[in-house]
């Protein structure tokens, strides 16, 4: 017999162990498609990746969320406008004090411009010691021979 001629034979071992790989490869891709669908499993591979590119550090996680809301929220807000609300009249009070002190330093400078051709006095600041060139403060009095 010729080789064309031969009736069904079985196959190798080789085109068997071929069939059977390729078979493999279908099962694994027909089944990371139906994966690449699953939201849960994408969040699982990602953290997976992003944990080998931190190198040992664990994963971040998102915070669960709480069981119940505090029943206290309400009681919270309440005090918190309380809180503000004094805030903001302290606030109120310290502007009126400053606007007051302005007005009184205003009158004084008009008064004592009426008064006196001098304006109001005002406060000298103390002057500072220079520096000669070798580095030692000079103070502004001169010393006397004795």
């Amino acid at each position: 017999m010729a080789e064309g001629d031969a009736p069904d034979t079985e196959p190798t071992l080789v085109e068997r162990w071929l069939q059977d790989q390729q078979q493999w490869q279908r099962t694994l891709f027909t089944y990371l498609d139906s994966m690449m669908k699953n939201d849960e499993f994408l969040m699982h591979m990602g953290n997976a990746m992003r944990g080998s590119l931190l190198a040992g550090k664990p994963y971040p996680t998102a915070a669960p969320p709480p069981a119940t809301p505090p029943a206290d929220d309400a009681a919270t807000a309440d005090r918190l406008d309380k809180v503000l609300f004094a805030l903001r009249e302290l606030q109120g009070q310290v502007q009126d004090v400053l606007m007051t002190l302005d007005e009184m330093r205003g009158l004084r400078g008009v008064a004592s411009a009426k008064g006196r051709a001098t304006p109001a006095p005002t406060k000298k600041k103390p002057a500072r010691a220079k520096r000669t060139a070798s580095g030692a403060r000079k103070t502004g009095k001169r010393r006397t021979r004795s």
